[in-house]
């Protein structure tokens, strides 16, 4: 199996297993056993923060260092950076703590909740360099899933009544996109003191309004939350304004700031920017709104997007500045600015492989 089919599978069965259970202890006992099973690593465990130290909770490998100080070894070092750390060779590594002279590369993810690190994720292989930029975003993903406790009742009410709506949208804006949204913004919001039963919220919501056409669908998002009486039984009309404006401040060439925090998630959350994620959903919205235009039309109406949106000068903002869309964005304009045949063998790609579907 693709290591991220793989991981989609992992984050569904610890998301679900997550669910309904607060104690942080119980979750990562599961995710040990979840992440060990499926990956098959030398190590796999997490440390929690307590006090000034790091100590070891539930693992699957070798008997493993106890306490940790802040900034000592690679588990140290990503608290005390509050971010992740992919160490390819960890005899390279100033200052590891060889709890095994067996483990070659490791791989250290923060836990994080209301803005406050809790607790670390700890990955460690035999093999050299294994660790990527795929299990960096999964294992954020799943850190994100153990961090938070959204609301079970929440998560039943949406799952039951508003993710539906997305199976009537273009294939761009569908149940996959709408749960991607989710899981960014929990991701994000672990770096905030925020409500994350309203993160959730929001990004599910967020682009119901497409129902009554994509130009003012972030409007039409905001006034589906207003309206929505079931919302009521979690939030208060103060928060529910905040969310409604959220909805509406996501949209990407709304051309203005959103209002809080609520809309910088959310729209973060929905810039996807993977060059090929991106020119797929180009070339699936062209199929779907402008049936007249042939494969050279379509070209030519992907480049007129991609150079008004992502492109140097693009209307495209992001808000969220520790967030990996950054590097990616200028990644992509790299491609758009100095590979135009690789840029037009991504969309023959996309192209055939939609045509043929």
């Amino acid at each position: 199996m693709e290591k991220t089919q793989k991981y989609e599978s992992i984050y569904k069965v610890i998301d679900s297993l997550c669910e309904g259970e607060p104690d942080l202890v119980a979750r990562m006992a599961n995710a040990t056993s979840v992440l060990a099973e499926e990956l098959g690593h030398f190590w796999t465990g997490f440390y929690r923060v307590c006090g000034e130290q790091l100590v070891l909770g539930p693992f699957n490998g070798p008997v493993a260092c106890t306490r940790i100080s802040k900034g000592k070894g690679v588990c140290g070092c990503a608290w005390a950076q509050d971010r992740t750390l992919v160490v390819p060779n960890v005899h390279e590594f100033p200052g590891h703590i060889a709890c095994s002279s067996l483990s070659n590369s490791e791989i250290v993810v923060p836990i994080r909740h209301r803005g406050q690190m809790i607790a670390e994720i700890d990955i460690d292989s035999r093999e050299f360099g294994t660790f990527d930029e795929t299990d960096e975003f999964w294992l954020d993903r799943i850190a994100s899933v153990l961090g938070s406790n959204v609301d079970p009742g929440l998560k039943d009410y949406i799952r039951g009544e508003i993710l539906p709506r997305y199976a009537s949208f273009d294939p761009a804006h569908r149940l996959d996109h709408v749960q991607s949204v989710i899981a960014s913004s929990l991701v994000y919001a672990g770096h905030y003191d925020v409500d994350e039963n309203m993160c959730y919220a929001v990004a599910a919501y967020h682009d119901t309004g497409l129902a009554f056409g994509r130009e003012q669908h972030h409007t039409e998002s905001a006034r589906i939350i207003r309206e929505d009486a079931r919302l009521r039984e979690w939030f208060s009309e103060e928060q529910i304004a905040l969310m409604a404006d959220a909805a509406e401040d996501h949209r990407a060439s709304g051309g203005r700031e959103p209002r809080s925090i609520y809309g910088k998630i959310v729209a973060e959350a929905d810039r996807q920017i993977d060059g090929e994620t991106i020119i797929r959903r180009t070339v699936q919205y062209g199929l779907g709104h402008y049936p007249e235009l042939d494969r050279e039309g379509n070209w030519q109406r992907t480049l007129e997007h991609l150079g008004k949106k992502y492109a140097d000068g693009g209307y495209l903002r992001l808000w969220i500045p520790f967030g990996p869309n950054a590097a990616r964005l200028e990644a992509f304009r790299d491609i758009i600015r100095n590979h135009p045949d690789r840029l037009r063998a991504m969309f023959e790609q996309a192209y055939d492989s939609l045509v043929q579907a």
